[in-house]
């Protein structure tokens, strides 16, 4: 069993999830959390965006490193939270399991294939704690939906069609910072829609077998007149994603916060569109569908069963299953909670500590292989958009 004073927190990586990952470890949500140290290369820029939560909690300073194996070479650190870029997480991963370390590594699981298997093959028969940051399983949203499914209030489950949908500053986001280049995070879906497809195979409780995609960047592309940034561009006063200016002061770890370049002319290689489908070994069917063309960011699913369909809407909060027959309509309303990503956040968080503290939840090959389910669905969309064709993804089951 571990007390509080054993909770002893490293963080790598000082991007936008580090620095969430921080403030939660501050926030007293749970006590007894001690922040020892933060790793990345620019140890700058962390010391900087990481002084601004301790000023507001007067906790006591970490130590800083540029190397996280120095890191991790510390003994009194015992719980790691893995935030770095996406292309490093198979090393930085396996480097903490061979020191022994609770993990909760930051979605997606890694950015090929190979990275993935590795990955898993290193959490089989791993005896400490390992959380992946699918933070919405952690919603009272989706737990309800997951509730809903397993009570049988929709019967046999047939199909499910999911959405996420970008908004203005968002989408623009996608094609100002690192995300826009696909050797960077295996694709727009592996890199922001991991933990939807994530959720689908929750939904549905099986493994997928086939998954093929469509999907290209039709409008985000070179635009004539348009400068290669927003403070130079003529079309200022009339483009919508045109780049916010900020005060000189303003915390620079939000994607909002991005560069200045032109969604139009920056040079890039990932999709602003796709629909993605899968079948399941259990015959259930569903589709993804993700685009970059929203008023505002939204998520929706629909689950068509056997006695029922549910139709779901987080942005709204909103749960409806209308009965096929005798037909009649029952709505849930789930009130928003305060937080990243509906609450989601602080609830991954909060469980990943509980567990270390109760010693009860070490199966973490069974956790990544979720992340290694949704990758693999996600790069194999990547490959079935290029070469057109279905894939077979048990081809890379290593489990």
């Amino acid at each position: 069993m571990f007390n509080d004073k054993d909770i002893n927190v490293g963080i790598i990586g000082g991007g936008e999830r580090g620095m969430i990952y921080l403030r939660l470890c501050l926030s007293g949500i749970r006590e007894g959390i001690h922040v020892k140290a933060l790793a990345d290369p620019d140890v700058d820029k962390m010391k900087s965006l990481a002084g601004t939560f301790y000023e507001e909690t007067n906790a006591e300073l970490p130590r800083f490193y540029e190397d996280y194996r120095e890191m991790l070479d510390y003994e009194d650190i015992n719980v790691v939270f893995i935030s770095s870029s996406d292309t490093t997480h198979k090393e930085i991963f396996l480097e903490a399991v061979s020191k022994g370390k609770h993990i909760l590594l930051e979605k997606p699981l890694a950015t090929t294939i190979d990275d993935c298997k590795e990955i898993y093959k290193a959490s089989v028969g791993y005896s400490k704690v390992i959380k992946l940051g699918f933070v919405l399983r952690y919603t009272g949203f989706y737990k309800k939906i997951k509730e809903i499914i397993e009570k049988g209030d929709l019967g046999r489950v047939i199909s499910i069609e999911a959405r996420e949908i970008l908004g203005v500053p968002h989408a623009g986001s996608y094609f100002r910072r690192w995300h826009r280049f696909k050797k960077n995070n295996g694709g727009f879906v592996n890199a922001k829609c991991s933990h939807d497809i994530d959720l689908l195979n929750w939904m549905v409780d099986s493994e997928p077998v086939y998954v093929s995609a469509f999907g290209s960047r039709i409008f985000f592309n070179k635009k004539e007149g348009a400068a290669q940034e927003c403070k130079n561009c003529d079309l200022k006063p009339e483009c919508r994603y045109l780049a916010v200016e900020l005060p000189p002061d303003a915390p620079d770890y939000y994607w909002h916060t991005q560069k200045d370049y032109c969604v139009f002319n920056s040079e890039k290689d990932i999709v602003d569109h796709e629909i993605l489908t899968i079948e399941y070994a259990n015959g259930v069917t569903a589709a993804f569908i993700a685009n970059m063309f929203g008023d505002r960011d939204r998520r929706s699913m629909t689950i068509n069963g056997s006695e029922a369909e549910l139709k779901a809407d987080l942005t709204e909060g909103t749960i409806q299953i209308t009965n096929i027959y005798p037909k009649y309509t029952q709505t849930y309303k789930i009130d928003k909670e305060t937080g990243g990503h509906s609450g989601g956040d602080e609830g991954l968080f909060k469980y990943f500590i509980d567990a270390i503290r109760k010693d009860d939840d070490t199966d973490g090959a069974n956790e990544v292989k979720r992340g290694l389910l949704s990758s693999l669905v996600a790069l194999s969309g990547e490959t079935s958009m290029e070469e057109k064709r279905v894939i077979d993804v048990r081809e890379y089951y290593v489990f």
